[in-house]
C-alpha cells in the first residue's frame, strides 16, 4: 500500500497546486492518483509531477504536484489527511 500524509498545500503557479508531506509507506510517482476531502466531497488528483520543496525554515519536504481544478483548491486543502496513491 502506498500512502501519503498531506502537511501542507499551496498553489505554485497559476496552474500547479502541491500537495506537501512525508510518505507513510510504498512509494510515489508520476500519473499516481490519490483522493483529498473537500466540503464531505473527495476530489480525484494525478501526480504531475513529484518534487521537493523549500520550507521557510529552509527543510525540504516532498511534494506532489497537481494541476490545478478550474474551482480551484484552497491554501491547506487535504491538511492532515492521509491519502492512499493508485498506480493506473
Amino acid at each position: 500500500m502506498n500512502q501519503f500524509k498531506i502537511e501542507d498545500s499551496f498553489a505554485l503557479e497559476p496552474d500547479k497546486f502541491v500537495f506537501a508531506g512525508t510518505m507513510v509507506e510504498g512509494k510515489v510517482g508520476r500519473g499516481m492518483t490519490f483522493e483529498v476531502p473537500e466540503a464531505g466531497d473527495k476530489w480525484k488528483c494525478t501526480v504531475r509531477s513529484v518534487e521537493f520543496v523549500r520550507k521557510s525554515d529552509g527543510t525540504e519536504i516532498l511534494g506532489l504536484v497537481v494541476e490545478k481544478r478550474k474551482q480551484g483548491y484552497l491554501p491547506g486543502t487535504g491538511v492532515g489527511w492521509t491519502c492512499e496513491l493508485h498506480e493506473q
